[in-house]
């Protein structure tokens, strides 16, 4: 059975591991690599276990933790042509380290096929991940995503498991001390999507067989997962949608406690 472990998810950090308990990925390594150490022995899962780190786009909260890693491990790194180029440019990786571009073809890595998909945000090429897990489950994570697409809808439509951004609610958006710039930024379509927005997705996630939803990327600033949850909830029970009979509904925790998540 597959183990999802959102090890950390906000603006100020995200890493998630797939797999199995002896082997995996990582999607995205945006915190230090003690940090990802000691999250990993949380969720009861070794270091060694990882077989390849996907990453989604350039941005900070995603890659912080690649140069240390990269000195010490010999795991491929896999992203987006433009992804790598930046990382090369900006030395965000070790000289020794396995790049390898994320192109239209799936790759098989620890026994899944994964495969990416472009999402709209405001970086060099923005992508997420389709995962098809050895026992043929299908897990995606879409985060980072300024609105849905048709790609998108495409990919993430007849998942066994989502975690989808849920990164702001909007009065507290509006309402808080960020620049009037960074607000338009962050609700344009290629910024972040919002609670109300997400919530209204899980609805037609559902209709096409997704049964366990994930909430990730909760901005600290502008977001509780109470908030979060609240406005899912209220969303899928009006599609009539009834929790544990038809969904399960869970928000990836900032820096993770340990839970880990079978499908």
């Amino acid at each position: 059975m597959a183990r999802i472990c959102p090890l950390f998810s906000s603006s100020k950090g995200n890493s998630t591991y797939i797999g199995s308990a002896s082997t995996g990925i990582l999607v995205d390594m945006g915190v230090s690599y003690r940090a990802l150490c000691q999250a990993l022995s949380l969720c009861g899962q070794a270091l060694e276990s990882i077989q390849g780190i996907f990453i989604t786009h350039e941005h900070c909260d995603h890659i912080k933790g690649l140069k240390l890693f990269t000195k010490y491990h010999d795991v491929p790194i896999l992203a987006t042509r433009e992804t790598l180029e930046y990382l090369i440019a900006k030395d965000c990786v070790s000289a020794s380290a396995r790049l390898f571009e994320m192109g239209d073809d799936p790759v098989q890595v620890a026994g899944m096929q994964v495969r990416s998909f472009d999402t709209p945000h405001d970086a060099a090429h923005s992508v997420g991940y389709r995962i098809q897990t050895a026992d043929d489950r299908m897990v995606c994570v879409c985060t980072d995503v300024g609105h849905i697409t048709e790609v998108v809808d495409a990919n993430l439509k007849g998942s066994d498991m989502v975690l989808l951004e849920s990164n702001y609610d909007e009065n507290m958006l509006y309402a808080g001390r960020y620049p009037w710039q960074l607000k338009r930024r962050i609700a344009s379509p290629h910024g972040h999507l919002s609670n109300d927005d997400s919530a209204l997705y899980l609805c037609e996630l559902g209709e096409y067989g997704t049964a366990h939803f994930i909430l990730g990327h909760l901005s600290e600033e502008n977001n509780t997962p109470e908030l979060a949850v609240q406005n899912a909830l209220h969303m899928l029970s009006q599609h009539n949608f009834k929790q544990n009979r038809d969904f399960t509904l869970n928000v990836a925790e900032r820096s993770t406690t340990g839970k880990v998540y079978i499908v």
